[in-house]
């Protein structure tokens, strides 16, 4: 064998033995083996929540940050993941910043027709407190999926909390790391008996059938609520038919030839209104929040890129963070108060491809977003949610130790009959489903040398799908309200 050869093999070898070694963080403490640190911090939390005062009077502000398909298992492995990575301990025992808030809720998912929801028909339920119908927008259960006729009746056409809070005078805006006409926020400003007629070219192989009917892009520029929206980002420059690169596939290309980026300047200059249409960090940065009435920044082609891939120069794409640092020193200025819906949308496309670690790194990136929101805003006077829509399917399973690496692999367990060493993290379904008969039994892949924490691995999958076609899950997910506004009302009224 070569010396090259010889070398070759040696860090092939090295890199067996470090990954087949699973790596475990240790714990913050070793006071946690004694009762009293257990107790004491019991009766620390216990007394911090019964002196948290509890405001009755009604919330001038609201920010709802919603995680697309952020469930509970989600929201725990991300607790862990940011301890180990940001504080390099076990990170059980951490907490992501909405886990100290002081009112927690469940809240049940289900369609009217479906077991398991999708974001648009959950948004009909979180926005415009109405069940609806699996991958309609913004209209009631009268709706059925496809059925562009039955949404034009304006009785099974919903209003929003976007909407009532235009009609009590406050400032609105969204933000999303997913395309601006996609399903969880499109709920909150269109009405579609399909998520997917994004664009006229989505609408067209119905035929006559959606003929009647307007893509949801042009009911973000042209209808209320959606042309009064102050603030406006997130990626779609392809379905809003203000492509920058053509190279990008065809999602959603409109066919009519419409630009409506420059139907909403040419909106806004009619009416004499400031506005701010931005493309890169740099173009967001130089917005003069104090003297611009409306700010669209679309920031991609599609959706925006995952934060493991995002370009930072100042010729790329912002982080959520300083989506939401801009849009909340818009909104602000309004005396009559805001409304402000964040959505970390690209956590539920990790989750579809089954990459946990990008899924991860777009949670924390939310939870930046979140941070920073509460230390922008009054919190006496501002009530801020964070939620999600629906879970996935992803399990965090067996008996790893305390510390093990959340995205490692666990090498011993006496309760896995095959003796292979196995991730924390599997799927329930999903692309990653790989197992094949030897002749004898059922086997799957040894993950000995495998490097597991790499943003493209991709766990074990229990059921086999389509590439990006991992399902959500349907169990409860849960609800984090700040500032004890438990007695307290959003709007004085819901206006009608």
């Amino acid at each position: 064998m070569t010396s090259l050869g010889m070398m070759i093999t040696l860090v092939v070898l090295v890199a067996a033995i470090v990954y087949s070694k699973a790596t475990v963080f240790p714990r913050p403490s070793a006071d946690e083996n004694n009762s009293n640190y257990w107790l004491k911090m019991g009766t620390e939390e216990i007394e911090a929540a019964l002196l948290k005062p509890k405001l009755t009077n009604t919330a001038k502000n609201v920010i709802l940050f919603m995680g697309d398909g952020m469930g509970i298992t989600v929201n725990t492995v991300s607790r862990i993941y940011k301890g180990q990575k940001k504080n390099g301990y076990s990170g059980e025992e951490g907490h992501l910043v909405w886990e100290k808030f002081p009112n927690i809720a469940l809240l049940k998912t289900y369609d009217l027709d479906m077991q398991v929801s999708d974001s648009a028909s959950a948004g009909a339920a979180y926005l415009c407190g109405v069940k609806a119908n699996y991958y309609t927008v913004g209209v009631n259960g009268h709706v059925k999926f496809n059925d562009c006729e039955a949404s034009l009746i304006e009785e099974n056409r919903l209003t929003s909390i976007l909407q009532w809070a235009q009609e009590a005078k406050k400032d609105t805006g969204f933000i999303t790391t997913t395309q601006v006409t996609h399903a969880s926020v499109a709920a909150a400003y269109a009405k579609s008996a399909n998520r997917k007629w994004q664009c006229d070219k989505k609408m067209k192989k119905f035929g006559q059938g959606a003929a009647a009917c307007k893509d949801i892009a042009r009911q973000l520029v042209e209808d209320v609520p959606g042309k009064h929206i102050k603030v406006v980002m997130g990626g779609g420059r392809q379905e809003m038919g203000s492509p920058k690169r053509d190279e990008i596939e065809d999602n959603c290309k409109r066919t009519d030839g419409r630009n409506l980026v420059r139907d909403w300047i040419s909106q806004k200059e009619e009416n004499g209104k400031s506005y701010a249409y931005v493309t890169t960090t740099r173009e967001l940065h130089s917005v003069d929040t104090n003297n611009t009435e409306y700010i669209l920044g679309l920031f991609d082609e599609i959706h925006l890129p995952y934060e493991t891939d995002r370009d930072t120069s100042l010729d790329g794409c912002p982080h959520i963070k300083e989506m939401v640092e801009v849009a909340i020193n818009r909104l602000k200025r309004s005396d009559n108060g805001f409304f402000l819906f964040v959505e970390g949308g690209m956590i539920d496309n990790a989750l579809h491809i089954t990459s946990p670690k990008r899924a991860l790194e777009e949670v924390l990136a939310f939870e930046e977003a979140v941070e920073l929101a509460l230390t922008m805003v009054n919190t006496e006077e501002t009530l801020v949610i964070v939620t999600a829509d629906h879970s996935h399917v992803m399990t965090m399973n067996g008996y790893p130790p305390r510390g093990n690496d959340i995205l490692g692999i666990v090498t011993e367990s006496e309760d896995i009959s095959d003796g292979l060493p196995f991730t924390t993290l599997t799927f329930a379904n999903g692309h990653g489903f790989n197992y094949s008969f030897n002749g004898k039994e059922v086997v799957r892949p040894n993950l000995t040398g495998v490097d597991t924490t790499d943003k493209d691995y991709v766990p074990l999958a229990g059921m086999p799908t389509h590439y990006d076609y991992e399902t959500h899950g349907g169990e409860d997910v849960a609800a984090f309200a700040d500032l004890g506004l438990t007695s307290s009302t959003v709007f004085t009224s819901r206006p009608t």
